[in-house]
């Protein structure tokens, strides 16, 4: 699963999705550098209008369509690839309101000793990304509101967790966004596990556990790390 990312350097990631759209995109002036996204942010979404693609402000956590009324709704973080097609709360999304999520990176915690330790994944370079992403237009007292796909974890992203966000690089990108379905080979190729070989982790500090904490101290080492095996991917 995917509950926590980073876009720290929005024009970035904003300029990579431009270039693989072909169209400008540019960093909306309400954006601010985030460490630390968590549910309920509202972030920079990247998705199509009737006048081409464009960036939006969504709030992170789909509700389901029978609990918008509810004083307490569930709000979802993400979508099972694999079933998202197919489950009530997703599937017309999936074929008519996907998305592209900018990020620079995500976390996911590893319990060693008993203590749960971030790690930071990104790609080789720090390279920007997206994720795939699907939106819920506004209704009633909800505004826009997005989640991520996920996936089974690649090689690298096993060794701390069993799930892994959808990552989509520049060529398939302009392959996902859109309000047209998918067959399901396009769908499956689109979502399959990242190319291990092609991404970077590293343990960060435990100060980004809390999601109240923001800045670059989310990404600063952590004092001391029990050691991990390598892992060569040829």
């Amino acid at each position: 699963m995917c509950v926590r990312y980073t876009l720290h350097k929005t024009d970035a990631a904003l300029g990579a999705i431009s270039r693989a759209l072909g169209v400008l995109l540019e960093v909306p002036e309400w954006s601010q550098p985030r460490y630390n996204v968590t549910l309920t942010d509202t972030m920079p979404v990247v998705a199509c209008a009737e006048d081409g693609p464009g960036v939006r402000p969504m709030r992170w956590g789909l509700v389901p369509h029978g609990e918008r009324a509810s004083a307490r709704p569930r709000l979802l973080a993400n979508a099972r690839s694999e079933t998202a097609t197919t489950m009530p709360a997703f599937r017309k999304a999936v074929a008519a309101r996907r998305c592209l999520v900018p990020a620079n990176g995500f976390y996911e915690w590893k319990a060693v000793g008993g203590v749960k330790l971030p790690h930071l994944f990104t790609l080789a370079g720090g390279e920007p990304f997206a994720f795939a992403g699907i939106w819920d237009p506004a209704a009633d007292s909800l505004p826009e509101t997005y989640c991520i796909l996920t996936t089974q974890p690649n090689a690298l992203v096993a060794r701390v967790h069993d799930r892994m966000p959808v990552i989509l690089a520049a060529e398939a990108m302009l392959r996902w966004i859109g309000g047209t379905p998918l067959d399901e080979g396009e769908y499956r190729s689109l979502v399959r596990p990242f190319e291990p070989g092609l991404m970077e982790s590293r343990p960060v500090s435990r100060f980004v556990s809390n999601s109240r904490n923001q800045g670059p101290r989310c990404l600063d080492p952590p004092e001391a790390v029990p050691p991990e095996p390598e892992l060569d991917f040829g």
